[in-house]
């Protein structure tokens, strides 16, 4: 909750945000939500059955997809690495794209975040990070820069991950470029022609 109103005003002021199906090619989904608390832990999404290997995609936090909608992030990231399966070998054998994020709550809009009481350093949700890591090489990097006032707690999130990435000896990408404060860009802009490089931990 909110210690405000701020959320609802903030909201009002906003245009409606569009519901996005899953793209077409998607076969099977399912995710790990804990709904009293309004947080998703991970989302899966297959997008091959005959291809076994998992590709990890780390955004920032979720914003309203689940296994049944998506999400205008969520669908760019799917059909990145769908439309270049044959351009990238590291896309060859992706049957599985897993989502997971920095911050695990939803909020479409991340400015609000910081005026939540939320615990913003969820364990449960660097747990996951962690296990879902040392599972699967392939990760990509693409949570964008701070939430607004989340800076000192986004450097403690991002310093943690990448001590895992380290840890699990994950071949860790980016797409694009890197924001001149070293963030990796943001899956919901990635351009579908946009560079696959490879993050130096």
């Amino acid at each position: 909750m909110l210690k405000d109103d701020s959320a609802k005003k903030y909201t009002m002021t906003k245009m409606k945000k569009p519901v996005y199906k899953h793209p077409d090619f998607v076969i099977k989904t399912d995710d790990k939500r804990i709904e009293k608390e309004n947080k998703r832990l991970w989302l899966s999404l297959q997008i091959d059955s005959d291809l076994k290997d998992s590709l990890v995609v780390i955004l920032k936090n979720p914003s309203r997809a689940t296994k049944d909608i998506s999400d205008k992030t969520v669908y760019t990231v799917t059909s990145y690495v769908h439309n270049n399966r044959n351009k990238y070998s590291q896309f060859k054998n992706i049957g599985n794209v897993i989502i997971l994020n920095l911050i695990p709550y939803y909020q479409t809009y991340a400015e609000l975040l910081a005026t939540s009481n939320l615990n913003i350093i969820d364990k449960e949700n660097e747990q996951t990070i962690i296990e879902l890591t040392s599972m699967h090489k392939n990760v990509i990097i693409a949570w964008g820069d701070h939430p607004k006032g989340l800076y000192k707690e986004y450097e403690e999130l991002k310093r943690t991950t990448f001590d895992s990435l380290k840890v699990n000896k994950n071949q860790v990408y980016y797409v694009d470029k890197l924001s001149k404060n070293g963030n990796p860009k943001h899956g919901q802009v990635w351009g579908y022609d946009n560079e696959l490089k490879e993050y130096k931990l």
